[in-house]
């Protein structure tokens, strides 16, 4: 028992210690700058580069209903289906928004 109590308390006095090493040896806090000039850090270079997940996402959803709706000859089934596809969210004034 005291043996696990003096590893306890050398295990604290390590971490401790690393803490306030960390503390210490840490970076200083930037001072504010001007915000109003862009700079290299706030840049959305990165960001230009990922894919657009929202619209490919929703054109994985609606995709296959379209290409249904362009296999349907019949014009009132057809009219009906684009109907229908419009009031569930589904259509084409449905793409694009949110």
């Amino acid at each position: 028992m005291l043996k696990i109590a003096i590893i306890f308390i050398f295990g604290m006095m390590v971490c401790s210690l690393v803490l306030f090493g960390l503390k210490t040896v840490g970076p200083i806090q930037a001072q504010s700058s001007d915000l109003s000039e862009p700079s290299d850090n706030l840049s959305q270079g990165l960001i230009d580069l990922l894919p657009d997940i929202e619209r490919i996402y929703q054109e994985s959803l609606t995709f296959p209903f379209h290409k249904a709706e362009s296999k349907i000859y019949d014009e009132d089934i057809a009219q009906f289906y684009h109907e229908l596809l419009d009031r569930s969210g589904l259509g084409d004034s449905a793409n694009g928004t949110n």
